[in-house]
């Protein structure tokens, strides 16, 4: 009798995978059909995994050529450093390696300067290369050196300044997730004549250095994981 607790539930027959306008960020993932009641459970599960829980990689501090602080401006640079800081913050990064790592930016004006700039090496990448992270005049020039890492979720800076941090380093906001929105509905769907079923839609958007599909399948893993201590038979 125990085991029809869980066999004799209605288990989903089908994932549907819909790519969104930018396949590699942006997808609709369909689950059905679930017993009534299960979709929100799930969808509600799953989202707050994965907008919390996905390892990623983000910038954790910079240090610029003669900037003993944030507060300070850099010469023929049009930003002032909170600013370049702020733009550090939208690098997206796909890291195969375990941080932290060092990256550096080097330019001369007049031009902008773009996470293109930022020099990569083996096992990190760059996404977003058009995103702008400062303008330079004329004559000016700019000398950067980043420190990556990998982590989940949201880590203030001060979690960001390590104990032997250099005078001028400036510790930033890390923001890990790979996944930037997540949205899901629950809709009655039909199993054969019964029409008491639900359909899981869920919307999902990623930075790019993981895939939305996969971003759905790490996250059940992550559930699967942190269920299975429940059981005990």
């Amino acid at each position: 009798m125990i085991h029809k607790n869980w066999q004799e539930l209605i288990k989903p027959t089908q994932l549907v995978v819909k790519p969104g306008p930018d396949a590699a960020r942006t997808a609709t993932v369909i689950a059905e059909p679930l017993e009534r009641g299960f979709g929100l459970t799930l969808g509600n599960a799953l989202r707050r995994v994965l907008m919390s829980s996905l390892q990623g990689g983000a910038i954790t501090s910079v240090q610029i050529d003669n900037v003993l602080h944030e507060f300070s401006s850099v010469a023929g640079v049009r930003e002032d450093v909170t600013d370049i800081v702020l733009n550090l913050k939208g690098v997206c990064i796909r890291m195969d390696v375990e941080g932290p790592k060092r990256l550096s930016i080097s330019a001369k004006g007049p031009g902008v300067v773009t996470a293109g700039d930022i020099s990569e090496s083996s096992g990190i990448e760059i996404l977003n290369k058009d995103h702008v992270i400062c303008h330079l005049d004329d004559g000016a020039d700019v000398f950067m050196e980043l420190t990556v890492s990998t982590g989940k979720g949201y880590v203030a800076a001060d979690k960001n300044r390590p104990e032997d941090a250099p005078i001028g380093l400036i510790p930033i906001d890390a923001i890990y997730s790979p996944v930037k929105k997540v949205s899901y509905e629950v809709h009655p769907t039909r199993e054969g004549q019964v029409l008491d079923y639900d359909r899981l839609t869920m919307k999902i958007e990623t930075d790019g250095s993981l895939s939305p599909d996969d971003a759905v399948a790490y996250a059940a893993r992550i559930l699967q994981d942190q269920l299975s201590i429940f059981v005990n038979f």
